[in-house]
Formats: structure tokens, sequence, C-alpha cells
């Protein structure tokens, strides 16, 4: 696991450089605005087509 994290840190750090930006401030953009947002946005989907479903299926049964 140890060995994971660093390839990842190594990822990350290559990234920044490319981006011309810190570490920290790749870390940030990925892990606190990025990934919450990419959450937030699939589970609003996600709640959106289970009802798009339960209406479908309540329509069916009628």
């Amino acid at each position: 696991m140890d060995k994971i994290f660093w390839i990842c840190v190594k990822i990350m750090q290559i990234m920044s450089n490319m981006l011309g930006i810190t570490y920290q401030q790749l870390n940030v953009l990925l892990f606190v605005i990025l990934h919450p947002t990419i959450t937030l946005v699939l589970f609003l989907k996600y709640k959106k087509y289970k009802r798009l479903w339960k209406e479908q299926q309540s329509s069916k049964n009628t």
C-alpha cells in the first residue's frame, strides 16, 4: 500500500509540473474541489434517475 501511495504522489508531482502549479494546489483542486463536485453530480443524477425509474414502473402497473 505504501508503494501505491508514493507512485500516486510522483504522478501528482509530474502533473503539477506539467500544469505549472504546486503539488499542494493540485491536491486541493483534485480532492477538495473536483472529487466532491463529481460525487455530488453523480449522486444527484442517481436520485433523478431513481425517481424517473419509479415513475416509469408505477405507470406500467396502472
